[in-house]
């Protein structure tokens, strides 16, 4: 209140001196008196003066302190560059080379496509005791829906909900969109909203019951928990921050069979099992099933089986007597779908929409080849290379964040078409294949191992939680380094203090040092280093089911 009356007190004097300088002023033409420029000033800072001493001025509840702290301003991102790729040839032509012998050489016997085929096409839609389809009562009452599969789920969604609540002690805290800390208010919304008695063994009768069946008509994001918020750790911290939402775990694709085990209390949200993981998705998301539309879907995908090979088609079909297409959504690469034959010898895969009553309904979308194939595809390096082509460049996306892909969804859209199916996690994407552990070699052992045991095409490579595929070797500078296809979000130095960010799907060699930034990482020199051959014989470790939880993958 002082600064405010003093400041007042200037005001004042300040006028009156203005008022007798006013003649002044018309002696001296073009001149300003100084009592008038201190008054200009004067009023410009004035709301500034009132301001701070209203900012500064003391509460009289609050207890008197020893001394006053100014708080330290916010700390500056500076652990963010770009790394320039375009340093690096992107051509996918010129590393998986048309003019090569074996452009169109199987990559898989026949024999061995086939029985992956069998598999992928399985856990989608199978009835056989052990296969783990979302409609397969037999096998979901044996595995999931008892006692046992409840008290599993039921924990793993208690602990979910533990791992976001910053009250509890020893927890990593996590922000919202607005950097502000999640509350406790926060997550026991969330909490009352899952309403996981429902999941309690004690009270759950679980038989199979197919009014839970259902399947997706649209792209559904999978959250860890049923909100839309995003949760952040710290954007302070190279590698997080946006866009690595804890929350976010993966997308399930139009036309995935889904079972539900549990809806939220406002009934906005699923807890679902589908053939690649369990959770919540958005109800808007999901159309029942009865008896005869999974009879009608599974008889057609067991004639003939398509996969979408060209980025984000548009799925469409016109009402009864109009030509005018009528936007339904959009299918990314590696969506699964019948694919049927109409009356006129055009190609057309099956969708499906929900009616009024949220009922699945059949539609039929026009796709060409360049667009839909059959499954299996042969998987040969020309096959390859077309579906790289149109996955390159696009941008990474966490566990699907906007429906881009991250790098385990990379994979798996890659190798979909073929009927080579991959779980959705990095770390179990290397049961695909033969498994070979370098993690105690030295860099040089780990790419003389890759270039010698590895199959170009057909050989994963995982390191800390990130996944990417070998092209083969490649010469450069003289010397033979491996070359890799992956999406990457980018490179870090050893101390992990920043990001040199790449971003999205990219051709990189594996270097020892990299010229634009000595300083960051290889790839090849993370503490984790394991490589995984697919063909050839059959992988030495079992395909996981669908799991009650997720692990937590490590951003690269």
């Amino acid at each position: 209140m002082d600064a405010i009356l003093a400041a007042r007190g200037a005001l004042q004097r300040a006028l009156s001196s203005r008022t007798a300088a006013t003649s002044d002023s018309q002696r001296c033409v073009g001149s300003t008196p100084h009592a008038l420029r201190r008054f200009t000033r004067l009023a410009a800072v004035l709301p500034l003066i009132v301001l701070a001493a209203c900012a500064t001025a003391p509460n009289p509840e609050s207890p008197p302190t020893a001394g006053h702290t100014t708080s330290a301003p916010p700390a500056t991102r500076d652990n963010i560059s770009r790394f320039p790729i375009e340093h690096y040839d992107q051509d996918v032509d010129h590393w998986i080379r048309p003019d090569a012998p074996g452009y169109d050489q199987p990559l898989l016997s026949a024999q061995e496509q086939t029985q992956r085929f069998d598999a992928f096409r399985a856990r989608y839609f199978g009835t056989a005791p052990r296969d783990p389809s979302p409609w397969n009562g037999t096998w979901l009452a044996t595995s999931l829906l008892n006692a046992g599969g409840a008290a599993q789920l039921a924990d793993s969604q208690a602990r979910r909900v533990s791992r976001f609540d910053n009250s509890r002690s020893g927890i990593r805290k996590t922000y919202g969109e607005n950097f502000q800390p999640h509350t406790q208010a926060w997550i026991r919304a969330i909490e009352s909203n899952m309403a996981l008695a429902q999941l309690d063994a004690d009270h759950a009768s679980w038989p199979y019951d197919p009014r839970r069946r259902g399947i997706t008509v649209d792209n559904a994001l999978v959250r860890l928990l049923p909100t839309n918020d995003p949760a952040f750790y710290d954007f302070r911290e190279a590698g997080e921050g946006y866009p690595f939402d804890a929350l976010q775990d993966s997308a399930l694709r139009p036309g995935t069979p889904v079972y539900t085990l549990a809806r939220s209390q406002d009934g906005a949200w699923l807890l679902v099992y589908s053939p690649d993981l369990i959770g919540w998705i958005d109800a808007r998301t999901v159309a029942s099933v009865d008896a005869r539309f999974v009879a009608t879907w599974r008889d057609a995908a067991q004639r003939s089986l398509g996969a979408i090979v060209r980025h984000d088609a548009t799925l469409s079909d016109t009402a009864p007597g109009t030509t005018t297409p009528i936007y339904r959504t959009f299918a990314p690469i590696g969506t699964v779908l019948p694919l049927v034959q109409s009356r006129d010898g055009r190609q057309m895969a099956m969708f499906p929409i929900a009616d009024a009553q949220r009922h699945a309904q059949v539609h039929m979308a026009a796709l060409d080849a360049s667009s839909f194939v059959r499954m299996p595809w042969t998987l040969t390096p020309r096959h390859m290379a077309q579906v790289m082509k149109q996955q390159i460049g696009r941008p990474y996306g966490w566990g699907n964040t906007l429906f881009y892909n991250d790098c385990s969804a990379e994979t798996r859209s890659l190798f979909a078409p073929f009927g080579v199916w991959l779980p959705r996690h990095s770390s179990d994407q290397l049961r695909a294949g033969r498994r070979t552990d370098l993690r105690d070699a030295d860099i040089d052992t780990r790419l003389r191992t890759l270039a010698e045991r590895g199959r170009p095409l057909m050989t994963l490579i995982h390191i800390n939680g990130h996944i990417m595929l070998y092209l083969g070797n490649a010469e450069r500078d003289g010397v033979s380094v491996p070359m890799t296809y992956q999406n990457v979000w980018g490179l870090s130095p050893a101390d992990n203090s920043r990001r040199n960010v790449i971003g999205g799907s990219v051709i990189l060699p594996l270097l020892k040092t990299y010229p634009e930034d000595p300083a960051v990482r290889s790839l090849a020199g993370k503490p984790l280093f394991e490589i995984s051959v697919i063909g050839g014989s059959a992988s030495n470790e079992s395909t996981p089911s669908p799991g009650v939880d997720s692990p937590e993958e490590m951003p690269q």
